[in-house]
C-alpha cells in the first residue's frame, strides 16, 4: 500500500515539477507578455492553443506546437491573423517539448470550441485552421 502512495505522490509531484519548469520557461523568455493560460491578450490562451492544435492537428499536435515556437508563426488564428509570433531558436528540443507538452495540458481549461481563449471557430464543415488552408 505505501509503494501504491509513493508512486501517487511521484507522479503528482513529477506533475507539479513539469508544470513549474514550463512556467518558469515561459517567464524567463516573456511568453506571457502576449499569452495568458486561459484568457486572451495579443495573442491567443496558451488553453486554446492546446485545444485546437489537438482538434485539428490530433497526434501531430505537439509537433506543430513546437514547430510555431521553434520558427515562429503568423496567422494561425483568425482573432490575432495581425499577430505575429517571433522565433525561439534558444530553447533546447527537450525546453520545447516541456512547453508544447504544458501548452496541451492546459487544453481542458479552454471553454467551448476556443471561447475567449482563441482556439477552433471551425464550425464543423472543415474549415478549421486558416479557413481551410494550409
Amino acid at each position: 500500500m505505501k509503494i501504491i502512495s509513493l508512486s501517487i505522490i511521484g507522479l503528482v509531484l513529477s506533475g507539479t515539477l513539469f508544470a513549474e519548469d514550463a512556467m518558469t520557461l515561459m517567464k524567463d523568455n516573456g511568453c506571457f507578455s502576449c499569452h495568458a493560460i486561459a484568457s486572451k491578450k495579443a495573442a491567443p490562451a496558451f488553453a486554446g492553443i492546446g485545444k485546437r492544435n489537438k482538434r485539428f492537428e490530433g497526434e501531430n499536435a505537439r509537433y506543430v506546437i513546437i514547430n510555431s515556437i521553434k520558427n515562429g508563426s503568423k496567422g494561425k488564428y483568425p482573432h490575432f491573423s495581425d499577430m505575429e509570433m517571433p522565433s525561439y531558436t534558444n530553447f533546447s528540443q527537450e525546453e520545447l517539448e516541456t512547453i508544447a507538452d504544458f501548452i496541451l495540458a492546459q487544453s481542458s481549461k479552454a471553454k467551448g470550441h476556443g471561447g475567449n481563449c482563441g482556439g477552433g471557430k471551425g464550425q464543423g464543415r472543415g474549415m478549421g485552421m486558416m479557413g481551410g488552408m494550409r
